[in-house]
C-alpha cells in the first residue's frame, strides 16, 4: 500500500503539490494561544474537511513522521498521541527522505538528506478520528497538549483530492480538477489566505 500511494502521489501530486489548490486561513485574527483562535481553527478546518470528504468516502491517511528531526523550536511533546488515536487500525510503514541545501563550514553548498518514516492507513472517513487529529495539529505551535507534530495528508484517489492542515494558521486543498473544489472556493471565499488570494482567484476565473 505504501508503494502504491507513493506512486500515485508522484504521478498526481508531485512534492505534495498541484497548481489547482485553495489555501484557507484558520487562525486569524485571534492571537496565538487564545481560546478564540483554537475554537475558530477547529471549527473551520472541520467544516472544510467535511465539505471535501463525505463520511462514506474511502480515503488514505498518509503520515510523515520526522522523529528526531521534528521542529526543534516546538518539539513533538506528545509524539505517541497520534498513534494512540489510531490504535487498532491497520498501518503499513515505509521510509522516505527529502533533500535540502545547506552550507558547510567553508561556505560550500551541500545537500542534507533528512529521512522520515511513512505510515499509511486506509478506510472510511467516518472511521478516522479526524476532529481529534486536527485539534492535535492546532495545539502543536500553540503550546497546548496533546499535540500532533507529524505531517498528515488525507487523500481521496477517486476524486483526486489531497488535503493538508499544516498548523493552526491554515490548511490546503489540492485537486486535479478545479470543479472538484469550486464549491469550497464559493462557500468559504472569505477564508482565503489574503497573500494567496490573487493566485487562487486566477485559478478559478480561467
Amino acid at each position: 500500500m505504501v508503494q502504491d500511494i507513493n506512486d500515485y502521489l508522484l504521478e498526481k501530486f508531485p512534492n505534495f503539490w498541484s497548481d489547482i489548490n485553495i489555501r484557507f486561513e484558520l487562525g486569524e485574527p485571534y492571537p496565538n494561544g487564545s481560546k478564540q483562535r483554537l475554537l475558530q481553527v477547529n471549527r473551520r478546518v472541520n467544516m472544510i474537511f467535511e465539505e471535501l470528504f463525505k463520511s462514506e468516502d474511502k480515503i488514505y491517511v498518509y503520515i510523515k513522521d520526522w522523529g528526531d528531526y521534528a521542529d526543534p523550536m516546538f518539539g513533538n511533546t506528545t509524539p505517541n498521541y497520534l498513534y494512540d488515536l489510531l490504535e487498532g487500525k491497520a498501518v503499513e510503514t515505509g521510509n522516505g527522505f527529502e533533500l535540502n541545501e545547506d552550507e558547510d563550514e567553508h561556505g560550500n553548498n551541500i545537500e542534507i538528506k533528512n529521512e522520515y518514516q511513512i505510515k499509511v492507513l486506509y478506510g472510511l472517513v467516518s472511521s478516522f478520528p479526524y476532529k481529534k487529529i486536527f485539534e492535535g495539529i492546532s495545539h502543536y505551535e500553540q503550546g497546548k497538549e496533546p499535540s500532533i507534530g507529524q505531517n498528515i495528508y488525507f487523500i481521496n484517489k477517486e476524486k483526486n483530492i489531497l488535503f493538508h492542515m499544516y498548523d493552526d494558521r491554515g490548511c490546503i486543498a489540492y485537486t486535479l480538477s478545479k470543479e472538484e473544489i469550486r464549491p469550497l472556493y464559493d462557500k468559504y471565499n472569505d477564508w482565503l489566505v489574503d497573500y494567496w488570494r490573487a493566485y487562487i482567484d486566477n485559478v478559478f476565473k480561467e
